[in-house]
């Protein structure tokens, strides 16, 4: 609606600036009506200068429905008011008809309407309820205009009644209301014009002086001359208000695409204030800002690390426990591999073997010192005791330290 009456007003002041004097063929011609100008009707009121409208007093003129001037009038405010009353009084088809109608524009007669108040005054005449008038009072300016076709269906009358009621309203009012030009101005000026010569011509022959060529050549050739004159005069009046009317509005559209793109630059700059006061507060924030990033720095760098080292202590602890199950493995692969060798050639330790056997078959006891196995692998094991590895001699065939260290150099 603002963008409406901008447009509107931007197409005035456009239409009033050249309206004040008319440029025709290099000479300067007063304009004295005409869209933007002003209108002064047959009782010396003056209203704005229309094309194609005649002012007139409805309770004089008595004008039909056709001699009305009709314009397409948006209606999202009624609109929004309707869907709320339709739904509470359960016409949605009433709602659907009228959105349908009025989605293009509600085209209706410009001057058969009743205001806010006079709807009012008759909604407190007919009994309606406060919360119903207070509804209407302040949903609508008070300068809104309803017309037949909105007061038919917010009240569900019928639309004839309603455009009665409207024109009475009006004419009881001595409202002076737009007409269309077109059809309540008088036509055949032609044929006035040459009633007119027919007529004088009749009455001017009986008067002396006023002979033939006169009356045929003079008073006929001035009546075609003002003939012509008047239908060329019409014609090039219509065209010049018709091209001033175009005009009007591209200048109009001009200034407001100019608004729009003023405003549109000057939103790029509303935040100005806004980041001069950020950039103020920024040195504060960067510092706060720089020393939590450093000690989150600090935290991570430190967990990072842990991390890391917690893995490397965890494959350190894995390989120790490989090497020491490895080196379990080889100790006792070697013990066996020695007691192997041993036992054959060695007299005590199979005559020990053989009291064993007989120990354990009799029931007896037998404890680790009257096995030769116990005894072999617990004297090996205790060689091991106190021997760097490392460092000892490589034997295959010797001691168990020196097996050992010969698989390990091996």
């Amino acid at each position: 609606a603002r963008r409406a009456a901008l447009r509107a007003a931007a197409a005035q002041r456009a239409v009033a600036a050249p309206s004040g004097r008319r440029g025709f063929w290099n000479v300067s011609l007063p304009v004295l009506g005409g869209p933007g100008g002003a209108h002064v009707t047959k009782y010396h009121v003056v209203k704005p200068g229309k094309d194609g409208v005649e002012w007139d007093d409805f309770l004089i003129a008595l004008p039909e429905r056709e001699h009305l001037a009709s314009f397409s009038k948006e209606v999202p405010l009624f609109i929004r008011y309707l869907k709320v009353v339709t739904d509470q009084e359960s016409r949605p088809e009433a709602f659907t008809a009228f959105l349908e109608r009025a989605k293009s524009g509600l085209v209706v007669e410009s001057d058969v309407y009743v205001t806010t108040e006079e709807l009012l005054a008759l909604m407190w005449k007919n009994g309606y309820s406060e919360s119903e008038r207070n509804a209407v009072q302040f949903t609508f300016p008070s300068d809104y205009k309803f017309h037949y076709p909105e007061l038919s269906v917010l009240f569900d009358l019928a639309e004839e009644d309603t455009y009665k009621f409207c024109m009475r309203t009006r004419m009881e009012a001595s409202h002076i209301g737009e007409l269309s030009w077109d059809q309540v101005k008088r036509k055949g000026f032609i044929r006035d014009h040459w009633l007119t010569f027919g007529v004088g011509l009749v009455i001017f022959k009986y008067f002396p002086f006023f002979n033939y060529y006169f009356g045929v050549k003079v008073f006929g050739t001035s009546m075609w001359c003002y003939t012509m004159w008047t239908g060329l005069n019409r014609f090039i009046a219509k065209t010049c208000r018709r091209n001033e009317y175009m005009a009007a509005q591209k200048t109009a559209q001009d200034v407001m695409e100019g608004e729009d793109s003023i405003v549109s630059s000057m939103r790029r700059f509303a935040n100005d204030a806004k980041c001069v006061e950020d950039l103020k507060s920024f040195k504060g924030d960067t510092e706060t800002k720089i020393a939590s990033y450093r000690s989150a720095l600090a935290l991570k760098m430190k967990e990072d690390l842990a991390e890391r080292a917690l893995k490397q202590l965890q494959a350190i602890a894995a390989f120790e426990a490989g090497m020491g199950a490895a080196m379990q493995e080889l100790v006792v692969r070697e013990a066996a591999s020695a007691f192997k060798e041993k036992f054959p050639g060695d007299k005590a330790m199979q005559d020990k073997a053989f009291t064993s056997a007989i120990k354990s078959l009799s029931g007896a006891q037998v404890t680790a010192s009257d096995c030769p196995v116990a005894s072999h692998f617990e004297a090996a094991f205790k060689s091991l005791q106190g021997v760097d590895l490392a460092t000892s001699k490589a034997d295959a065939k010797g001691s168990l330290a020196e097996r050992v260290a010969f698989a390990q150099q091996a």
